[in-house]
Formats: structure tokens, sequence, C-alpha cells
């Protein structure tokens, strides 16, 4: 069921709910738990004021999935994730998924997924409009980042933004933009949940994901509201395995660092 501002949105006219300028067509998802309405609400009101129409996404309820749903998607003795992801933690992915799929179906040039724990900026609109001007080939554009901040490696001009390549990319969910061909290639990679959706990000290269970032960010994280379907907030406190932990510890650093030196002969 819409809310009442929700229905503002979809009784517009299709042109206007799906962006269709330059030839590109793309739409604004927002992830939101059914049982989240303040926060469905609190964004609304943001992308009203923005002038922008949005479709809501009902988001997963790790909570609610049970053992069998877990089991067929998520096996801790064979990911290659050292931690236990939480129901959180997997919510969180398939309701990352679902948007995957949609952007596939309606067959859109690319999306902005963000999750209900956002605050859009004053320069989002010109955001939006720089990414349409994109010409470099990519998969996905992060639009926030968290307090801990990743060095920036490259960039190119993107209108008064810098569309930015990391040196390591950025942790959470709350705000990025995916192309049909990035929602493909993660797609394919999501028959088994192997990392949750921020870790697996970060391994980029395992499935030749081109991400950046958009600078200057148009979309803060929400810090004093935790969202409701990210997972992160107690992965500190999910049971490991120490030797998972070394091993993949290493190997990361190795193969982020020679991937990332091959990336960047590329974009040179």
């Amino acid at each position: 069921m819409l809310s009442e501002m929700e229905l503002r949105y979809h009784s517009r006219n299709e042109d206007c709910y799906s962006f269709i300028s330059h030839m590109k067509k793309w739409k604004i998802y927002l992830i939101n738990l059914a049982r989240s309405k303040e926060r469905l609400q609190a964004c609304a009101r943001q992308f009203e004021a923005h002038n922008l129409p949005f479709e809501r996404i009902d988001a997963v309820d790790g909570d609610c999935l049970s053992r069998s749903d877990v089991d067929a998607l998520y096996d801790f003795n064979q990911s290659s994730y050292h931690k236990h992801l939480t129901s959180g933690e997997i919510g969180c992915y398939l309701s990352h998924m679902h948007v995957w799929q949609k952007i596939v179906d309606d067959q859109l040039d690319y999306a902005v997924i963000l999750e209900d724990d956002i605050i859009l900026q004053q320069n989002i609109q010109q955001g939006l409009e720089a990414i349409e001007g994109i010409e470099q080939p990519w998969d996905l554009v992060k639009l926030a980042e968290t307090h801990i901040k990743r060095t920036v490696v490259h960039q190119y001009s993107a209108n008064e933004f810098s569309l930015v390549t990391y040196n390591k990319v950025p942790s959470r969910t709350c705000a990025q933009v995916v192309s049909l061909a990035g929602a493909k290639k993660l797609i394919a990679l999501s028959s088994r949940i192997a990392r949750p959706i921020d870790i697996e990000l970060q391994y980029w290269w395992e499935n030749s994901l081109n991400i950046f970032g958009l600078k200057p960010y148009v979309v803060e994280a929400n810090h004093a509201e935790l969202s409701d379907i990210d997972g992160s907030q107690t992965r500190s406190k999910a049971k490991q395995s120490f030797p998972k932990k070394v091993v993949n510890g290493f190997y990361f650093l190795f193969k982020n660092k020679k991937e990332l030196k091959k990336r960047l002969e590329k974009l040179n």
C-alpha cells in the first residue's frame, strides 16, 4: 500500500516518474521496511522538497526469514568472509538484489538506489545531472561515504563534480547508482551470499565491477538514524573465525593492490 505522500509521485505521468532525458531512462528507488513508516515519510518529504519522484521498494526483513530460507542462500563454512552474517545483513543483501532485478526487468539505463537513513544534499539535482553525462563506462557510483574516508587515487571531471576511484571502496550501501550492466553483474554473483553486500563490493575485481564515487557527495548518511535494513551496525558483535580473518585479510590487501594498479593503468 502506497502512502499518501508516495501516491503524489506515482500519480504523475510516466515521463516524469521514469526520468527520460538525453535518451537515458532511470528511476529512484527507496528501500524501506514496511514497519518503518516514519522513515518513509521523512524520506518522502526530502524527495518532495527536491521535486524528485521515487518508487518505494519493500525491504526484506532479515528477522522474518526462515532457517531454510537462510540455509538456501548462505553457509558460513562455504563463505569467504570471516564473520557470520547477521539476519539484517542477509535481508539488506536480498533487498538490493530485488532492486537490481527491477533495473533489468524495466530495462533502465540505471537506477539511484537509496536506503531510508539518508539526507539529500542541496546539490542532489546537479549530481543527478552529472551522472547522466558520464561517458566513462561504469557499473556503480557511490553517492555517499561513511565517516571513514577512503583515499581518492584517480578522478575524472563530471560537470562541477568529480568521478573518483578509491584506494578501497567505501563500506555501507545507503546511496549509490547502479547501471544496467552493473545490475546484471551483481545478479550473477548473488545466487549464494558469501559476504555482506557492502563488503562484496570491495572485492570489485572478482566480477569486473567498475565502481566509482561522485564527489562532492550528494547524499549524506544520517548517522543519528541507523537504517533498519542495514545489519552493519551489529557486525562488530558477530561471531567470527580468526584463521579466516587472517587469510582473507592478506588476500584482500594483495589482490586489491594488484588489481587497483591494473585499473589505474587503464584509467590513465
